[in-house]
């Protein structure tokens, strides 16, 4: 199993940050191995609500089933994620802090059959991964999207 746990601080208000992040369209652009999401679940973001990531392994794409397991509005989102490759959990918490939003996220990622040998070279990715996945979300909200229309 991997664990990862990186923080970022972010020039905006907490509850526009908690706003782009827990809305579920926003994730391809701020996390790069999510190709694509699908919400199942109709309506406000909220615990139980179901979801799919198409998500980039490696040279495959992967369909994730995932869901919302713990919400407090404004400040701590909490998600599980299955598919054939891997599972895994994450949590996000948001805090006031130096004129801005503190992130946290805290993720575990269990590969599956025999990319489990895979594991430890998996880890370092996903740890660089996190800390790039915050540093889009920064860029993002605090500079705007830049993307060509």
């Amino acid at each position: 199993m991997i664990s990862v746990s990186d923080s970022a601080t972010i020039l905006r208000p907490r509850a526009e940050v908690y706003a782009f992040v827990a809305d579920l369209d926003n994730l391809p652009r701020w996390q790069s191995e999510v190709v694509s999401t699908h919400v199942a679940t109709q309506g406000p973001v909220r615990v139980g609500m179901r979801f799919t990531e198409d998500v980039r392994i490696g040279r495959e794409t992967v369909e994730a089933h995932c869901e919302i397991t713990e919400l407090a509005e404004g400040t701590l989102l909490g998600f599980t994620a299955s598919s054939p490759a891997l599972d895994y959990s994450g949590k996000l918490d948001f805090t006031d802090a130096d004129g801005g939003t503190r992130v946290d996220i805290t993720a575990t990622f269990a590969l599956k059959g025999a990319r489990r040998l895979l594991e430890p070279a998996f880890g370092g990715e996903v740890r660089r991964g996190v800390g790039y996945e915050l540093d889009t979300l920064k860029r993002l909200l605090e500079e705007g999207d830049r993307r060509p229309s």
